[in-house]
């Protein structure tokens, strides 16, 4: 009886392994296949007015430089290419329902942020936008100190879910296009045009961009 079947099979040699998967790589690069993650950035040098003191600033920077590593983060607005401009940037708590003894009994937490790309002539790239981000949470009195702790890991979250999509926005096909027509100097007539200066600088205190609480609310109702 032939027992060949039954032996352990040769393991391939590294080399040809790897020259199996370059192969591979190129053959869905060539079917059109991306493999899954964001497009880099559309200029070379980036100034962003988000305050780098906070964790949301912080946050944005980091994620732009794992997308795109060829673009330069600057520290002012006139040695950048391109200027995210942040125009709002608000938290609120409100009570959204009571029980029948007129007691709070959820909260929803939310947060508009709001901002524009544009380049260094103050033509939009992208102009005035608003990203929302909105969170109920059911509110116990008798655990006041653990719902503060969620309060700020819920804002953590939210705030998470907005950098990832402004970071999906500034990395859309549309942002990239309008890039490159203005490098062109093709401008649109009817896009609106910024002051490129009017860019929030990082103040030297820490942002006050703490989050409500639930005795604020408590306070304003």
């Amino acid at each position: 009886m032939n027992h060949a079947w039954l032996a352990p099979s040769r393991p391939f040699s590294r080399p040809l392994l790897r020259a199996a998967g370059l192969a591979l790589v190129l053959l869905l690069s060539a079917c059109g296949f991306k493999m899954r993650g964001v497009t880099p950035l559309p200029f070379e040098t980036l100034y962003i007015s988000i305050p780098d003191n906070t964790k949301f600033g912080a946050d944005v920077r980091r994620s732009v430089r794992a997308a795109s590593p060829d673009t330069r983060i600057t520290q002012t607005a006139k040695e950048a290419e391109a200027i995210l401009q942040q125009t709002n940037d608000t938290r609120g708590l409100r009570e959204v329902s009571l029980n029948a003894q007129g007691r709070v009994e959820e909260y929803e937490l939310s947060i508009v942020f709001s901002f524009r790309l544009i380049d260094a002539k103050g033509n939009a790239i992208i102009p005035d936008t608003t990203l929302t981000a909105y969170q109920q949470m059911p509110y116990d009195e008798q655990a006041m100190q653990a719902k503060e702790d969620q309060i700020n890991m819920l804002y953590e979250n939210m705030q998470q879910s907005l950098v990832n999509r402004l970071l999906r926005r500034l990395t859309a096909p549309d942002v990239r296009d309008a890039a490159e027509r203005l490098k062109q100097g093709v401008s649109d007539p009817n896009a609106p045009v910024y002051d490129p200066n009017a860019v929030q600088a990082a103040p030297d205190v820490p942002y006050p961009l703490r989050s409500p609480s639930v005795n604020d609310a408590r306070q304003r109702y």
